[in-house]
């Protein structure tokens, strides 16, 4: 065989090979962690998977949507194969992949499973989720039923792994019970041995910024609701691993393993969403405009949710504190200059003020956009004002 041949047969083996790989390692970032539990993040995002290494297998916590190249700037799921596989293969040195815990049902939490059940993997999986990932074809035209000897259906708390040194707890929750679940069943995984709760989107913690500390951190409903679980079923936890971003140590990046003291600590000194909301509100005036700057370097430097603070200006205007309401909207646009619902808020609030002229300039920003803005401007604001005015009569 003539050598130019030999060497085109190679680089079309290569393409071949880069073709259905789908995605390149680089778009996979591992984070090597303590305990035997890692993450790897995919790209840029803030999906991510973590994986808990036994001498002998491996269990996937969360497998979020990852796309698969298939033709140029064409990104499309296949049901027969996921890039992570691979990439899992090359970290753990082809490891089997024993479980993969799917803490509840958003796409962040669990994409094509074939892949993995074709591989030997079970999913574990409440049991109300299997009528929702059918109806999203993760389980191919099978459906589930094809599969049930690979999925294990929880209905209620029970321990995968008993007879190991590293069993895993699994509690079965429900929105019943605990109302910020954001899905009707949700899964916590505790590691007894490591007394590490795996909570997913359930729990969200940050590093503490140093010019505010726990002054600086806001927390919602839902990890007012995770501690409630750890006292209701007793769990010894010291550690929790959460699905959202990652922390630093020492100017290197970790799975975002947080302390319980720190869990705590946030819940003790930290803001509730609500709090700060009414924080905002109960501030003055003159506060709202000569402290504008203090404001902003507080918001922007704690990444502040933006609906802490369109919330503050929606309840002033029920409150029919009009002039702080504007106050704060402004604020807000500086905030997040590129969002159309702030574009409203802000114009709503010079509505509600009676500032007509700078209400029609909002308004008419929002009628000329190319984004979707129904429900927005004026009409809308005149039907909340009938509707306020309705209510206080």
């Amino acid at each position: 065989m003539k050598f130019k041949n030999i060497v085109l047969i190679c680089t079309l083996c290569f393409a071949f090979i880069q073709f259905i790989s789908g995605q390149d390692k680089q778009d996979f970032v591992f984070i090597k962690g303590d305990d035997n539990i890692s993450v790897i993040k995919v790209g840029s995002s803030t999906a991510k998977c973590s994986v808990v290494e036994y001498p002998k297998f491996l269990v996937l916590i969360d497998i979020p949507y990852i796309p698969i190249q298939k033709k140029d700037s064409i990104r499309v799921a296949d049901e027969h194969f996921n890039p992570l596989i691979p990439f899992i293969d090359s970290i753990y040195l082809n490891k089997p992949i024993k479980y993969i815990l799917n803490t509840h049902s958003h796409g962040h939490s669990l994409s094509t499973a074939i892949p993995f059940i074709k591989n030997g993997t079970k999913i574990v999986t409440a049991k109300e989720n299997i009528e929702i990932y059918d109806k999203r074809g993760l389980f191919g035209k099978e459906t589930s039923k094809g599969y049930a000897e690979s999925i294990i259906q929880i209905t209620s708390d029970t321990t995968l792994l008993a007879e190991t040194t590293n069993p895993i707890e699994v509690l079965h929750l429900k929105k019943a019970d605990y109302k910020s679940i954001p899905t009707k069943t949700f899964l916590f995984f505790n590691f007894p041995k490591q007394k590490l709760l795996a909570a997913s989107c359930m729990v969200y913690l940050t590093d503490l910024n140093t010019a505010y500390g726990y002054k600086g951190t806001v927390f919602s409903d839902r990890l007012v609701d995770a501690n409630k679980i750890i006292a209701d079923k007793n769990l010894t936890v010291e550690r929790t691993l959460q699905l959202h971003r990652s922390k630093m140590e020492n100017g290197f990046e970790k799975p975002a393993i947080y302390s319980i003291a720190h869990f705590q600590n946030v819940l003790e000194h930290g803001w509730h969403r609500r709090a700060l909301s009414e924080h905002f509100q109960n501030m003055t005036y003159e506060e709202l405009t000569t402290k504008k700057d203090s404001l902003l370097n507080f918001l922007v430097g704690n990444n502040i949710y933006h609906i802490i603070l369109n919330h503050a200006v929606y309840s002033l205007i029920e409150k029919k504190e009009y002039q702080k309401a504007v106050a704060i909207a402004q604020i807000l646009i500086l905030y997040e200059p590129d969002r159309f619902n702030e574009i409203d808020t802000l114009g709503e609030a010079y509505y509600s003020n009676g500032q007509m002229d700078m209400a029609k300039h909002y308004d008419s920003i929002l009628k000329e956009s190319k984004e979707k803005t129904e429900g927005l401007g004026w009409e809308a604001w005149e039907a909340n004002q009938k509707e306020r005015l309705k209510v206080g009569s």
